[in-house]
Formats: C-alpha cells, sequence, structure tokens
C-alpha cells in the first residue's frame, strides 16, 4: 500500500529526516512514535504530496484519491453545518447531492451524532468535533488512511472512546493505516507495528517492532494483554 526509500527532507541546510525506509502493508495498522521534532509529521505531509522531499521516492499503492488525511485539528469549515462538512468532499467529486446526503447521515449515525447534523462546529463538544473531521474522511472511503495525532487534544475519557471506535471502524472496513502518535500505549493498542524515529536533526528509524496482540482488539483488553508491557517497556528504552 505504501512504499518510502530514502526519505529526506530539510527545512534549511541540515536535514530533519534522513534516509527514511518505510512499508505498511494492505490491510496493515502501522504507528510512528519519537521526540518532537524527528519528523513524523513530515514523513505524512511527504506521502500527501503536501510536501516535497529533498531526495528520495514515495510509492503508493493506490490513486491519491483514495488517501484520507486525519489532521490533528480539525479541518471543519466554521460557516458550514455538520451536514454541510461531511457532505463536502463528495461534492467536489461531484457525487449527487442525494446520495452525498444519504452516505454523510449514514456516517453521522454511526459515529453517535445523528440529531445534530443542522448544528455549526462552534456549538459542538471537542468530541463531536473530532467525530464529525472522523467522518468527513471516512465518507470519502480511503483505502490508506493517515492520522497525525487526531485525539491529542481530547481528554481521556473521549479519547479512549474514541481510539475504542477506531479499532472497531479500523477492522471492519479492513483499512490501511499510518498513525503519529505522542502516545505509546495507543500505538500500541491500535497498531501491527510501530516504527520508531530517532531524535532529530537528521532522524532515521532506529527501531521496528511488531505487536503480537491478536485482534479483534478492545482497548483495555489490549492493555491487560501479557505482551503489551514488555513492549511498552521496549519503546521506552527506544527513544530514551
Amino acid at each position: 500500500m505504501l512504499r518510502i526509500r530514502g526519505l529526506t527532507v530539510a527545512y534549511g541546510a541540515e536535514p530533519v529526516l534522513d534516509g527514511i525506509d518505510l512499508d505498511v502493508q494492505v490491510g496493515q495498522f502501522a504507528s510512528l512514535v519519537g521526540p518532537s521534532g524527528s519528523g513524523k509529521t513530515s514523513i505524512l505531509r511527504a506521502v500527501t504530496g503536501l510536501l516535497t522531499p529533498t531526495h528520495g521516492e514515495v510509492d503508493l499503492g493506490v490513486h491519491a484519491a483514495d488517501v484520507g488525511f486525519l489532521f490533528q485539528d480539525d479541518a471543519l469549515l466554521p460557516w458550514r453545518t455538520v451536514r454541510e462538512n461531511v457532505t463536502l468532499g463528495l461534492r467536489i467529486r461531484g457525487v449527487a447531492p442525494e446520495a452525498a446526503a444519504a452516505t454523510a447521515q449514514g456516517w453521522l449515525v454511526s459515529l453517535g451524532l445523528a440529531g445534530l447534523e443542522d448544528r455549526y462546529p462552534r456549538q459542538l463538544s471537542g468530541g463531536q468535533r473530532k467525530r464529525v473531521a472522523i467522518a468527513q474522511v471516512l465518507a470519502l472511503e480511503p483505502r490508506l488512511l493517515l492520522m497525525d495525532e487526531p485525539f491529542a487534544s481530547l481528554d481521556a475519557i473521549v479519547r479512549m472512546r474514541l481510539t475504542e471506535e477506531l479499532l472497531t471502524w479500523v477492522e471492519r472496513k479492513h483499512l490501511t493505516v499510518l498513525l503519529v502518535t505522542h502516545d505509546l500505549e495507543e500505538a500500541i493498542t491500535l497498531s501491527d507495528a510501530v516504527y520508531v524515529l530517532s531524535q532529530g536533526p537528521r532522524a532515521t528509524i532506529r527501531a521496528a517492532h511488531p505487536v503480537p496482540i491478536p485482534r479483534p482488539r478492545h482497548v483495555l483488553a489490549s492493555r491487560a494483554d501479557q505482551a503489551f508491557a514488555p513492549l511498552l517497556q521496549r519503546l521506552w528504552k527506544d527513544l530514551e
């Protein structure tokens, strides 16, 4: 689904990323963890084409239109309602209004947003806004989903609920996902593989760890699995 070779990104004289090699297989959930400034978000931006690398190649196994990007801060338009925000991408792609509305409504119901269709973003809680942003992306049916710390700004309870829902959506839809996160427990809970970046500048992937917790998964059950604590300790050691 995604193949990165020799990716180097520089914003000045010295590269932030230096020779990143990474593969994400079809149906795999992979996470990137690392210190601040190690270039994790730059990798996602290079995959989407929002950033042109200095050197290296990014090969997608899908068309660019099949890639969804869930940003840390939602990209909702404040002058559009919840329904209008979710249908926006579909309408840009030429989907008929009735079909776009039906697709949007299906996702809003699935994400517990029924009854909020005519509200504006300012009338929503942080968790509700994040659900709308997720619906906006998933309504386009991406085959590769990129996520940049999507739950970082949420409180612990909402974050755990959305993590649980994300596990369900990914496993039900067989999505391929690349997640950037600072939360090591979140990375282990969600992922099939966790990649650790070194400190930047000139960050590289210093370690890759498969996650041997079986699927389907649930947040609390995964964190009680016998493989969870040892892997968490290895990740902390890598970061240190």
